[in-house]
């Protein structure tokens, strides 16, 4: 609907001075075309100036810009998204001689004509919906054929794509069967508006016991080897009290198992389960509760849940000096990390006072065996006792990491140097001279430090180099004599030592089947706190940590501790889709990957194992694809063979639900329904009453208001007038030799 409707010339905004153009304009087109009436004939003067006074008039409206303005209002109706159960369990007979997809189909078309041939009031728009959320604006299948039922998500999903227009509400209309394990209490956050139901009247319910897996909650993730808690909810329909086995399976093992009692009648109850994960990973995992007599039906006694097991966290013992800076950003960083597990120690008493040995009882075999990583502080030497010393190299030796920090006593002539770990360290100690140097510095990378992982920001070499020259500068470094044969320097000290030797502040060497690193500077909680100054993320410091601790403890994406990934393009499908393996090795993109081979088979729900042929999906990476052939748990394997090494490898789970999911369960399930309708504030009716749902719902309209522009000068016509007048009026000129 239009509103009122005005001509404005935007290009007048100075109407005296465009007075006095336009009748100087006119008065100079008189002049001159009165001497040339004299010269010429009548007629043809009259058209030339008629010809020039038309384009001149096509110039003149375009510079006045005239724009025809008008404000609309424009109404749109209200909106019903109605969810039609296209499922297969909806293929089953019900009363009549009809099926429920039938009855549903005639009570959508009840439904629509009752809410849109309203005579009076707002206006309401039906738009179906299948059981995916998907629009069905060509009209409902035939057949019910969708072999998955998630209620929850079909609203969801259907609001969704109405959410910017003024929906009403969503109707649903399905026997209640839902095999998506979601909560009904979830609508209300995936679902802004009411949700009306329309079922089936639940037939065929005997007195017989029915057990059932309510509800199952439990952690998203859980660290191996760690115990992980999961609340089952059993409830139990039909007169006789009874009691039932609940039980956590993985494929067909038991994981945990405990009995629950329920007395008479229908009730429910929760038990607490708990199983250990042995390995990391993806899994599915599956509830069972049996009861000792027969049931009715076995379809509902079993859920399944995911579970992320990850590895353990990294282990690290700080061993510090006194308190300084470098401890407490370090500590704070580190305790942040969620994979990391951090016991520091620090001595209370002042350096420079009296204070005490460890007396042989911080680094002892036992201690170290808990920990992946040890990081010493600035002590001196003889802090530590000989059989902490010993037991150090044994557990360095033995595949762990040790870490020294750069500071005055450490590095001085009463540090490390006089002390047995001298012998595993990368770097020689000074014997004489200065042990310190005060002046700032910008740390500058070797180029193995550019490809280590440890200075590895964010992934793109020339980014990284450029965030490094850019970092804050550091106060000093400590000053070693050299490094040892088989080390390798990451970063140095440009200032210190000259230009062709400058001083090594990051070493890395092997010893053993472990590392040990010196870091030798004590102020890089300087790339955090003044960062953090000027407003800027600390991710640098943050960065480097997580780094340098991942690849001490072997967890970094390039290390060989990690070397191979498997996952899914989703955790379920429905039978007939094509599952997407991808099988990816950890080593770097120029790692020589000549001796790599990397296989993949999944096991089916019964046991059988099927090869995957994999192809190339990218640097480093792997993908094939499966169809599976009937619904259940599957578990796919990837196992990765390195020339003179061991194999590895990685699995994950997924589900396929199938039609035989669907029509376990032959009867309709109205109490869902009322469930879902009420967490939204909607209300549920029989399916035969769909004429009457229409009342229920609420009716509105949404008016728009906005002003329609057209710009008349800025017309195609207009400029093709314009350019037709003058060329007319030219050639004329022309012909008549008046040019």
């Amino acid at each position: 609907m239009s509103g009122l409707a005005m001509l404005e010339l935007e290009g007048l905004d100075r109407p005296i001075l465009w007075t006095v153009v336009i009748a100087g304009g006119a008065w100079a087109l008189y002049a001159a075309y009165r001497g040339l009436f004299a010269r010429s004939e009548r007629r043809l003067s009259r058209r030339l100036f008629l010809l020039r006074t038309a384009a001149v008039a096509a110039l003149a409206v375009v510079l006045a810009k005239p724009v025809w303005t008008s404000r609309v209002e424009q109404t749109d109706p209200g909106r019903l998204a109605v969810v039609v159960d296209d499922s297969v369990s909806m293929s089953l007979m019900h009363e009549g001689g009809l099926s429920r997809y039938a009855l549903a189909r005639q009570a959508a078309e009840r439904l629509r004509a009752a809410v849109e041939e309203v005579p009076y009031g707002p206006r309401v728009r039906v738009d179906l919906f299948d059981i995916r959320g998907e629009p069905v604006a060509d009209g409902l299948p035939d057949e019910p054929r969708t072999e998955r039922t998630d209620l929850i998500e079909a609203v969801g999903r259907a609001a969704a794509r109405l959410r910017a227009k003024p929906l009403v509400g969503v109707v649903v209309l399905s026997d209640g069967a839902d095999n998506a394990e979601r909560m009904t209490a979830n609508v209300a956050q995936r679902c802004p508006v009411p949700v009306y139901a329309l079922g089936f009247p639940e037939s065929g319910r005997g007195t017989d016991v029915d057990w059932a897996v309510a509800r199952v909650r439990g952690p998203d993730w859980v660290i191996v080897h760690n115990t992980a808690k999961i609340d089952v909810h059993v409830s139990k329909k039909g007169a006789p009290a009874g009691e039932a086995r609940v039980r956590i399976l993985r494929g067909g093992e038991t994981l945990a198992e405990d009995t629950v009692a329920l007395g008479e009648g229908d009730t429910e109850c929760g038990v607490s389960l708990g199983f250990t994960p042995s390995e990391p990973g993806t899994f599915v995992y599956g509830v069972d509760v049996r009861g000792a007599a027969e049931e009715r039906m076995l379809a509902n006694n079993r859920r399944s849940f995911a579970l992320r097991v990850e590895e353990e966290p990294i282990r690290i013992f700080y061993l510090e000096g006194f308190l300084r800076y470098e401890y407490r950003f370090l500590k704070s960083r580190l305790d942040e990390d969620p994979d990391v597990s951090m016991v520091s120690l620090i001595r209370r008493t002042h350096p420079d006072r009296d204070w005490t040995a460890s007396e042989g009882s911080f680094l002892t075999p036992e201690r170290l065996e808990n920990f992946d990583i040890v990081v010493l502080g600035d002590m001196e030497g003889n802090y530590l006792a000989g059989p902490e010393y010993d037991a150090l190299r044994e557990w360095v030796d033995a595949g762990h990491a040790l870490l020294v920090l750069g500071g005055y006593r450490s590095f001085g002539p009463s540090g490390w140097r006089a002390t047995p770990l001298a012998e595993i360290l990368p770097v020689v100690f000074r014997s004489d001279g200065p042990t310190q140097s005060e002046e700032p510095f910008v740390v500058e990378l070797t180029a193995k430090g550019r490809a280590h992982p440890m200075f590895e920001i964010t992934g793109d070499r020339v980014k990284d180099a450029a965030l490094w020259q850019s970092a804050p500068p550091l106060l000093g470094s400590s000053l070693v004599e050299g490094v040892k044969p088989g080390a390798d320097v990451l970063a140095v000290n440009p200032n210190a030592g000259g230009e062709d030797a400058p001083v090594p502040v990051a070493v890395v060497q092997r010893y053993g089947a472990g590392h040990t690193v010196v870091l030798a500077v004590d102020t890089t909680w300087r790339w955090s706190r003044f960062t953090r100054i000027l407003g800027r993320s600390d991710a640098l410091f943050a960065r480097f940590w997580s780094q340098t601790v991942r690849w001490l403890a072997g967890r970094d994406q390039r290390s060989a501790a990690v070397p191979l990934t498997v996952t899914t393009d989703r955790p379920w499908y429905e039978l007939g889709d094509t599952v997407t393996l991808r099988a990816a090795g950890g080593a770097p993109a120029d790692a020589d990957r000549s001796g790599v081979a990397i296989s993949a088979e999944i096991t089916e729900p019964d046991g059988r194992t099927v090869p995957v042929a994999l192809r190339a999906a990218g640097v480093a990476a792997l993908s094939g694809v499966f169809r599976p052939a009937s619904g259940g748990r599957y578990e796919a394997v990837a196992v990765m063979t390195v020339e003179d090494g061991p194999a590895i490898a990685e699995r994950t789970e997924f589900m396929v639900y199938s039609a035989g999911v669907e029509l376990a369960d032959v009867r309709s399930h109205p109490d869902r329904l009322r469930s879902i309708a009420a967490a939204t504030g909607g209300e549920y009716v029989d399916i035969g009453e769909a004429a009457g749902m229409a009342d229920r719902i609420p009716r509105r309209e949404r008016t728009n208001r906005y002003t329609r522009r057209r710009e008349i000068w800025n017309s195609p016509v207009l400029f093709l007038f314009f350019l037709a007048a003058v060329t007319a009026e030219w050639v004329l000129r022309r012909r008549n030799h008046l040019v």
